[in-house]
This record gives structure tokens, C-alpha cells and sequence, in this order.
């Protein structure tokens, strides 16, 4: 596993990294403000990185019986980090997640630059003025699917 960019042109595309409230958006509950992403990751304009934690996390979490109603499919929700860039568990950060289960995503968001931090988690929402100043956009699926991708 790698953090760096394989190439050159893999750089210039923008790095999004995603909690598992935007999963489940987009895998579990089939928001259709998810359309926008899974089309962008689809056409190469975005790069999601992940790390093993999100993955594992991912696995415990959609699964679970209160998801029952919304009758996954198993081969969407145990597919969708064929979509990701795996990289090695980032350093612990400069901004401390009041949820330490949500700290990896935003360590990650920060040391690989990523342009957005999508989630619906309290938590991470909370950092995102301070997340902002060191340039990444914490939000929410709702709030990035209408932003142009280019912003």
C-alpha cells in the first residue's frame, strides 16, 4: 500500500475519502445524491482513498440488522472498496475527533490532502471550519453532490 500518487495525472485528480455514513448513503440506503460520486469515481475524476481501519469498520457495520429493512445487496455493500485506493493507516493528525472510531478519517483526509471529508457524523461535521483551514472540506454527501466537482 501506497500514499504517494502512482503517476503524474493520478496527482491532478482530486482525493476524496469517505466515512461510512456516505457508504451507507450511497451503498445501503441508495440515496440519489450519491449518483454524482459513484458517476465521478466511475469516470476517473475522483481518487477515494481508504485505509484497512475504514474497510474493517465497513464489514461490522453494514450488515447489521437495523440495515435489514433497506434489503441490501450483499454484492454492492461487500464491493464498494473496489472502488478505492487502499494506503497504509495515516499518522494520528492535528485535529482530534471527539468519536475515536472517526479519528481515521480525518487523519487520513489530512495527510493525504484530501479535497472533501464526506460524512453525516456529528463529530467530523464539527471539525469542519478547522478541517477547512488546512484544506479539506468536511460535509456531507447531501451538501458535496451539489457542488460542481471542480470547486
Amino acid at each position: 500500500m501506497n500514499t504517494e500518487a502512482s503517476t503524474p495525472a493520478a496527482a491532478e485528480v482530486p482525493i476524496i475519502i469517505l466515512d461510512t455514513n456516505a457508504l451507507l448513503d450511497w451503498r445501503v440506503f441508495k440515496d440519489p445524491s450519491a449518483s454524482p460520486l459513484a458517476e465521478a469515481l466511475q469516470a476517473g475524476q475522483l481518487r477515494w482513498l481508504a485505509s484497512p481501519a475504514m474497510q474493517t469498520e465497513w464489514g461490522h457495520v453494514w450488515p447489521r440488522s437495523a440495515f435489514a429493512r433497506w434489503q441490501p445487496d450483499q454484492a454492492l455493500t461487500t464491493t464498494v472498496f473496489s472502488h478505492a485506493q487502499m494506503v497504509d493507516e495515516p499518522p494520528r493528525g492535528p485535529l482530534k475527533c471527539k468519536d475515536p472510531d472517526d479519528q481515521v478519517f480525518i487523519d487520513l483526509a489530512l495527510h493525504v490532502g484530501a479535497r472533501w471529508l464526506i460524512s453525516k457524523d456529528a463529530a467530523l461535521l464539527k471539525l469542519a471550519r478547522r478541517a477547512r483551514l488546512l484544506g479539506v472540506n468536511v460535509m456531507t454527501l447531501q451538501q458535496w453532490s451539489t457542488l460542481p466537482l471542480a470547486s
